[in-house]
């Protein structure tokens, strides 16, 4: 997973020279000679490979996982990997405080009202990839979607409000695991 994540990250810096150098190249009419494109296609060969042996390697709880809108291959493996056994967690808001997804409270003096952010305590890698999967989610699950409406609504700002849905997506994923049941949409 961290290889696979290394990998990926490369690959997003690669693709910004890529498309600096493109620009660079309409300004100019100078043509570049440059290797990160033969690189770009070497690390999405890589990337093909790992996905494959990622999907040899599933367990049955990363089985059960992937029945879960928005939770794919490279998602559940991350889980299991990061997560290791559910029973560690007693409770939903375990696993969210875990994974650094619970609310810092923010109070100084008498001041009890600051702006509350995420405290981010967990792994990054986990947080970005449940972020995504939140937004897949939101798009196939229509409780999600509506709960991702009702937030903006409130007046939530677009990733907070994301946020929200990665946490009730954290509590699905909390209940598939440990029940161990696939999941059924309503």
């Amino acid at each position: 997973m961290r290889e696979y994540t290394s990998l990926t990250k490369i690959k997003a810096k690669c693709k910004n020279i890529i498309s600096i150098q493109n620009k660079y190249q309409q300004t100019t009419d100078q043509n570049l000679d440059s290797v990160f494109p033969n690189l770009m296609d070497s690390l999405n060969e890589n990337l093909k490979q790992m996905k494959k042996r990622l999907q040899k390697t599933n367990s049955e709880e990363q089985k059960l996982l992937q029945t879960i809108p928005g939770i794919g291959p490279v998602c559940s493996s991350a889980l299991v990997a990061f997560i290791g056994n559910i029973e560690r967690f007693g409770h939903p808001k375990k696993l969210v405080a875990y994974l650094g997804l619970d609310c810092r409270v923010h109070q100084s003096g008498t001041s009890i009202n600051g702006k509350g952010f995420i405290t981010k305590r967990g792994n990054p890698v986990l947080r970005s990839l449940l972020f995504n999967a939140a937004y897949v989610a939101r798009q196939h699950n229509p409780e999600l979607k509506e709960f991702f409406e009702k937030k903006l609504a409130e007046g939530k700002h677009y990733f907070s409000a994301t946020c929200a849905v990665e946490r009730k997506l954290v509590a699905i994923i909390y209940a598939v695991w440990k029940r161990k049941t696939p999941f059924v949409k309503y």
